[in-house]
């Protein structure tokens, strides 16, 4: 692209179309909310959405690792409840 400087001497400079002001049919927060909802419905349709096999597989995963998560944290909290009932507590009297 030329610069203006660049450019030849006898060149007519471009002219642009000058769009009319629409008139608003709602206050303009609408119309920046309409807005914002439109470009998300674009951003969604661009979006490669996993098919339904890649879903259950990557549900199937996570639900296996939160289970193993849990008995692991689930035996840790036994071992230390033990522990300090028997280090921290005093024997119950009989």
């Amino acid at each position: 692209m030329a610069r203006t400087t660049e450019a030849k001497p006898g060149a007519r400079p471009i002219q642009r179309q000058v769009r009319a002001a629409v008139p608003r049919r709602w206050p303009a927060f609408i119309e920046r909310i309409i807005g914002y909802l439109r470009e998300v419905w674009v951003e969604l349709n661009r979006v490669d959405w996993p098919s339904r096999r890649e879903l259950t597989s990557m549900t199937i995963v996570v639900v296996v690792v939160l289970m193993v998560m849990a008995i692991y944290l689930g035996i840790f909290d036994y071992i230390y409840t033990v522990l300090v009932k028997s280090v921290l507590l005093p024997p119950a009297p009989r």
